[in-house]
């Protein structure tokens, strides 16, 4: 009965060695096309985009030679390469972070009372290859950003700082959709879990806006997004990262670390095309 019960032992120990063990995937091919699917404006007068769309256009410009306010999406679809990231903090650099699509807010005047963007949805469908091992393409993985914007009276007192001389900057939000969609997959010898983020990395552009900011914006205090200046084009970048564990939320320091990070990787592959 011992005899057995160690040749019992050994079989079990040889059985757990010799069972396939869950094996991530380390290298994926991805496209992210993002695409505006819903918006709410208020006033009345001037054009409007035709949802779904890639740009939305709102109010009537104080100055007829100008086009009006919008927010285009840029670099879309963006396709690359990435890396599983296998830490907790957004990566910096390549291979583990990769190029999302950008967001381009052109601020226009307006004349007052005339149509202006309250809220948007923007939806970014990500497609995903494993490359390292090879399988085939996953389900696509979809992604809403959730924008809060404020187009503030050009009148004194401004709820957002503003150059001097210029009109009251105009706010944006972002209300939902940061990191850590969750999805598993399963490459043959087990089920893995991985968290696909997509993540705005603009160095010195976000920040925690201040109470008045978040309450022109109809947010609570310590709301996330940006301001932008009148008669400008602000961009907003999107990092792109795939994980096994979940992102923690960065701080707006560490996105600015990580819009200095990505404007590196950038100017690199300019110069290697």
């Amino acid at each position: 009965m011992r005899l057995l019960s160690k040749f019992a032992g050994v079989a079990a120990a040889l059985a757990m060695v010799s069972a396939p063990a869950s094996a991530i995937v380390t290298t994926w091919d991805y496209e992210v096309d993002s695409i505006f699917t819903a918006a709410t404006y208020g006033g009345s007068g001037g054009s409007l985009a035709t949802l779904p769309s890639t740009t939305l256009h709102w109010g009537i410009p104080s100055n007829p030679a100008n086009q009006q306010s919008s927010l285009v999406v840029g670099n879309n679809p963006a396709i690359g390469q990435v890396d599983t990231y296998l830490g907790v903090n957004p990566p910096q650099a390549l291979p583990y972070l990769g190029f999302s699509t950008s967001l381009t807010h052109n601020n226009r005047v307006i004349q007052g009372g005339s149509t202006s963007l309250l809220t948007a949805i923007l939806t970014n469908t990500v497609s995903l290859t494993p490359f390292v091992p090879p399988q085939g393409a996953l389900p696509d993985q979809i992604i809403p950003f959730s924008i809060a914007f404020t187009e503030t009276p050009n009148a004194t007192p401004c709820a957002a700082a503003s150059p001097p001389g210029n009109p009251c900057n105009d706010i944006f939000v972002l209300t939902g959709g940061l990191l850590n969609q969750t999805f598993n997959y399963d490459d043959g010898t087990g089920m893995s879990t991985y968290f696909v983020n997509i993540f705005p990395v603009t160095g010195g552009v976000l920040s925690i806006l201040s109470n008045s900011e978040c309450a022109a914006a109809g947010q609570a205090n310590g709301c996330f997004g940006f301001t932008t200046a009148e008669g400008q084009a602000t961009t907003l970048a999107f990092g792109f990262t795939i994980s096994t564990e979940p992102l923690q939320v960065p701080e707006p320091g560490m996105l600015a670390l990580l819009g200095l990070g990505l404007m590196g990787v950038f100017i690199w592959r300019r110069r290697q095309d």
